[in-house]
């Protein structure tokens, strides 16, 4: 349906077009090769809010579109989303199944997170083939007033010629913490970890030299607070004065003499923020030829003729007075200019100038295009110092256009982004509640209606949050929403600050402003050269299911087996095993599978002259690397103290949660001192399917620390193990015991060829409850021996080609937990003090645009703020903000 949109297009260009003397056939072949061959997919998740504290549930709902034109991707089936930490560490990856580009997830957030800033990143194999900069990537705060009860601030001191860098500690009541020791380690920008250790003094604070560090590098804290519980910090060191600065930016990157010029201007701040500045413009005679003033995101356009025998300067004043100048670019002599005028409703504008030398009366054409999918051409001689083109506006599609200058070659010679609106590209939703106003633990039902009574159909995907307003006002400036997910973030590279501001809610796009990011940010651009290589085969395939997959070895050689019978069998139903065989590259797949996370299989692999004397090595998941955060300025310090009236209310929210049983409590149990209860042994490494330590007995490198031989130490210590020439028999059924080391199947007799120092444990498994996952390799029982690592003990048996593994599998999401606050019901919970109130995920409307969801309000009231987001199946994306009043 695409490509055949394509197609149509490109024929009705040609039919408008005549080309001349140059053939630009080939090029428009190469570009629609290119766009067919690289489709391009974007990612937006639609979250219940914009904060966390731990102990909550982050509700999330993906989708999956194509770009530009929007429509829901039947491309990718399976998309990953990670949580990455402040460390900028994965802690956790979902695998979201994706129906028609669509996915619901959510990640539980334990009590031991420290607080800080976080990540959602969100992709699908294919987009990795293209830049992760491109990627669905958020910053969150997550408050932790579960397992961290102290708040932090900072200051910058001066004293005398020296500066310090404050951190002041205080109780989540306020109360400074005196005589705490702290060991903090200082991420430098060179890649050096410089470690040292305070105490705080009476009021709580500890001072570190700023000899020693610079702003932007990261400080680790870790003590223990008062109530004995190990709290980890980190901060980044902020800069100690106002470190303004100015960009001066072009249209296309170069000025030309006494042609008008469009200057794109921004103005930051020393954390990389926009800052609101008035910018003079001034020449060397101090002459001032333009005044004006940027928006509040700091950007700011201005067009100007300048001439190349003078010098320019612009001068920037911001609100406390500071000023920052900043020379302006050499004007050029010789040069193209192009000047694009994009606020008309039905057009867009590009004028093409260019010096006395330039104008040599070859031809030069306009291509209107994404990432090669063309939208307009048309071409004009260089005959005149300027030269117009109209782009229609209906012919482009709504966001992101490269609009392309090539010269008489083919080449290009003159780039810039624009943003288009189509207003008729916004999807409408519309939403009637049926009461004015509502009380406390009130049922509030919403009807929702989409599109336009002239639509052929009206069936829209959709989600909906509904979150207190009054705790969640402090995160405005961190509000994100489908349009800038799927019509910015994903198609301009770099930071884009507060990117809602261009779609304010229920108003009209900020056009202007949208420009002048355009101009000023709009740095992806097609890569011509990689329009001749689209024989290339991408790195990462289209995911349309799970697979797992491997190669197959001789044993202990690197040599191949070829026609090796590969079995795969999942522990959680035996009879559901699936053969395949190997390739003559040694290769197996077992493809199109879907199985859920956490799913254990056995895998084995035998071939008519090696037997089962195979190595099988599984491939594992290539993920992508943990680049630095491109919302870096983003990142807070001292979240705890900015969220401490969410802290305090979500404490006692979840109180009443673990009363009525529907919430426990998970702060790590090393910090709680526990007496009188048999512990269980911890086995590090262990290949043991019923998890670590789950068996009838365990022995630990403690435990054999006196044997010189395994046999000798092991018999007669194993309970129900009977010895026999060397072999451990089941006393329950006579049968000689399966031996598992490392997760390999070796025969029995093989555990004398095993030295007792090299063990770190031996698990022994004769009940059923842990023996049934092993199926018929469990029938005697077993015994599972873990080798101490990196000691190369592993490779003294002989495998028998079976290996036991769980590999990433789909995430089963939660449903969001809904209270009903009917007459008849009892409540269970004392103070309802939710912030979000509710999370509906799957709202889809029927053929006439509607649907309907209810909730029940807290026992809190003010305004509740209801956020519905989605898509409909002709690639209109809308988004619709309303509140409900709640009353005592």
């Amino acid at each position: 349906m695409r490509l055949k949109a394509i197609f149509f297009g490109l024929l009705c260009i040609m039919s408008l077009v005549s080309f001349g003397q140059t053939d630009i056939h080939p090029l428009l072949d190469k570009l629609q090769r290119h766009a067919s061959q690289n489709p391009k997919e974007k990612i937006h998740i639609h979250m219940d809010k914009e904060s966390y504290s731990v102990g909550e549930t982050i509700w999330m709902k993906l989708y999956c579109t194509f770009a530009p034109e929007n429509q829901l991707s039947g491309l990718s089936r399976i998309a990953y989303i990670d949580l990455l930490s402040p460390e900028n560490k994965t802690i956790n990856t979902l695998k979201i199944p994706l129906t028609a580009g669509l996915g619901i997830a959510d990640f539980p957030l334990t009590d031991t997170l420290i607080e800080g800033s976080y990540r959602i990143r969100a992709y699908t194999q294919w987009m990795r083939n293209d830049s992760s900069a491109y990627f669905f990537d958020k910053t969150i705060p997550i408050y932790n007033g579960r397992s961290d009860h102290v708040m932090t601030d900072e200051e910058i001191i001066v004293d005398r010629d020296k500066k310090y860098y404050a951190i002041n500690l205080k109780t989540l009541s306020g109360n400074p913490l005196p005589e705490i020791n702290i060991n903090y380690k200082t991420q430098l920008k060179n890649g050096k970890l410089k470690s040292a250790r305070q105490k705080t003094d009476q009021k709580g604070q500890i001072l570190i030299d700023m000899k020693d560090i610079s702003a932007g590098e990261t400080i680790n804290l870790s003590f223990k607070s008062i109530d004995g519980i190990t709290v980890h910090k980190l901060l980044t060191v902020p800069s100690d004065k106002s470190n303004y600065s100015l960009q001066i930016l072009p249209e296309v990157g170069t000025i030309t003499h006494n042609i008008l010029t469009k200057i794109g201007f921004k103005a930051l701040n020393s954390r990389g923020l926009g800052e609101q500045a008035e910018i003079k413009i001034v020449d060397n005679n101090n002459e001032v030829m333009s005044l004006f003033e940027t928006n509040p995101l700091g950007m700011a356009s201005y067009q100007v003729n300048l001439d190349a025998q003078k010098k320019y300067t612009a001068i920037a004043t911001f609100k406390d007075g500071t000023q920052k100048e900043v020379p302006f670019p050499a004007v050029q002599l010789s040069g193209l200019n192009m000047n694009v005028a994009n606020l008309i409703d039905d057009r867009v504008f590009v004028q093409v100038s260019g010096s006395p030398d330039k104008i040599d009366q070859q031809q030069i054409y306009l291509i209107a295009h994404y990432q090669g999918t063309i939208f307009h051409v048309a071409k004009q001689k260089l005959n005149t110092k300027e030269i117009l083109f109209s782009v229609p506006r209906p012919s482009l599609p709504l966001g992101v256009i490269q609009l392309s200058i090539l010269d008489a070659n083919l080449k290009p010679i003159l780039e810039r982004m624009i943003f288009n609106y189509r207003s008729d590209k916004r999807l409408a939703i519309n939403t009637n509640t049926d009461k004015p106003t509502y009380g406390l633990r009130e049922k509030v039902r919403i009807t929702v209606i989409t599109g336009n009574s002239q639509d052929s159909t009206r069936i829209s995907a959709l989600s909906a949050s509904v979150v207190n307003t009054n705790k969640t006002k402090i995160d405005s400036n961190h509000r994100s929403s489908i349009y800038t997910s799927l019509l910015l973030c994903s198609e301009i590279n770099g930071f884009i600050e507060n990117p809602n501001y261009y779609f304010p809610a229920n108003e009209e796009i900020k056009k202007v402003d949208l420009d002048d990011l355009m101009l000023i940010q709009g740095w992806r651009k097609l890569d011509w050269s990689a329009l001749d290589d689209t024989l290339n085969k991408p790195q990462y395939p289209v995911e349309k299911s799970l697979s797992i997959s491997g190669t197959v070895k001789k044993l202990s050689r690197k040599v191949v087996v070829p026609q090796a019978t590969v079995t795969l069998i999942p522990t959680s139903n035996m009879l559901a095993a699936i053969d395949t065989l190997t390739g003559i590259d040694g290769r197996f797949s077992f493809d199109e599978l879907l199985f859920p996370d956490s799913t254990k299989f056995i895998i084995t692999a035998t071939s008519k002259k090696d037997k089962n004397r195979l190595d099988i090595d599984l491939d594992e998941m290539d993920i992508p690397i943990n680049d630095s955060n491109k919302n870096f300025p983003e990142i807070m310090n001292h979240i705890n103290t900015k969220y401490l009236e969410n802290i305090n209310s979500t404490q006692t929210y979840f109180s009443e949660l673990e009363k009525a049983g529907l919430m426990s409590r998970s702060i790590q149990l090393e910090e709680v001192k526990i007496t009188r209860t048999n512990k269980k042994k911890i086995v590090q490494n262990s290949s043991n399917l019923n998890g670590s330590g789950n068996a009838d007995q365990v022995l630990t490198e403690e435990d054999l620390a006196n044997c010189f031989t395994l046999e000798q130490c092991l018999a007669g210590r194993l309970a129900g193990v009977r010895w026999q020439n060397g072999i451990p028999y089941s006393t329950r059924s006579n049968g000689p015991m399966q031996i598992v080391l490392d997760g390999m199947y070796i025969e029995s007799d093989q555990i004398s060829m095993l030295s007792a120092p090299d063990i770190a444990s031996i698990e022994v498994l004769r009940n059923i409850n842990y023996t049934s996952i092993y199926g018929s390799y469990g029938g005697n029982g077993l015994i599972l021996i873990t080798t101490k690592r990196g000691d190369g003990a592993a490779r003294a048996f002989t495998p028998t080609g079976i290996r036991t593994f769980i590999p990433k599998g789909l995430y089963l999401n939660r449903t969001f937990y809904k209270p009903i606050y009917d007459a008849t019901q009892a409540s269970t919970i004392g103070s309802d003090l939710r912030t979000t109130i509710h999370w509906e995920p799957n709202l889809i409307t029927n053929q006439s645009g509607e649907a309907s969801f209810d909730f029940y309000t807290s026992d809190e009231k003010g305004p509740y703020t209801v956020i519905l987001e989605g898509i409909d199946f002709t690639g209109r994306i809308g988004r619709k903000a309303i509140q409900i009043s709640v009353r005592d």
